[in-house]
């Protein structure tokens, strides 16, 4: 019983942490500025398409977990399947509602603090998203599987798929970029990085794991 709630509890905070990401991307969206390389492909597929940015996240992510599911099914987990439903309603939610303050009225400074502060939200969303072990979004996935079928290293196939979608993107499709993707780009992965150990200790509390772990062991003594 208590492995059923925890595994709930989760998937609640898995929830939690992929809806504190996507209004961190809401913010890289209306600072009009620029944006990291998968948000700059995003975008410009829902220009071409004439559709929400959700919803063009939406036909990515499930196009990505086709391809994961044909070839690499064993990566995709709970985690994966609520990203493909629930990331793309969220955006276009975060969007509406960052829309009432008005940021494509500020100055370029002002867009660039509100893009940290993107970036902070983004770091935090995704500590607590990948501390709750449940996978993770089919585009995050895509390159451990070319690892797997390839070999090469983790670094060189993120930073060609990142250029690749930076292209076709932004500059094939419009989409916007500019000084906001430099600084996504330098300041997400070491804040990432902070967040990371504070997101563990935040699912241990919430599951209460360290707890059932030295009940049980008194239990067997």
């Amino acid at each position: 019983m208590s492995k059923n709630l925890n595994l709930l509890k989760r998937i609640i905070t898995f929830f939690i942490g992929m809806t504190i990401i996507q209004f961190g991307v809401a913010l890289y969206v209306k600072t009009n500025i620029g944006s990291d390389p998968f948000t700059v492909f995003t975008q410009g597929l829902s220009m071409l398409l004439n559709i929400s940015i959700g919803q063009a996240n939406m036909i990515i992510l499930a196009t990505l977990i086709t391809i994961i599911f044909l070839v690499g099914r064993k990566h995709i987990n709970i985690g994966t399947l609520i990203c493909v439903v629930g990331v793309g309603p969220i955006i276009d939610l975060g969007v509406k509602l960052s829309s009432y303050f008005a940021i494509e009225s500020l100055g370029l400074i002002s867009k660039m603090l509100v893009l940290v502060l993107g970036c902070v939200i983004i770091a935090i969303g995704f500590s607590i998203l990948s501390a709750s072990n449940l996978g993770v979004a089919p585009n995050d996935i895509i390159p451990f599987l070319i690892q797997e079928k390839t070999n090469y290293q983790y670094r060189w196939i993120r930073i060609s798929l990142d250029a690749t979608l930076f292209v076709i993107g932004g500059i094939l499709l419009n989409g916007v970029y500019g000084i906001g993707t430099v600084i996504s780009l330098l300041l997400t992965g070491p804040l990432i990085q902070i967040c990371l150990p504070y997101g563990e200790k935040f699912i241990k509390l919430i599951t209460k794991e360290e707890t059932d772990v030295e009940e049980e062991s008194v239990l067997e003594n």
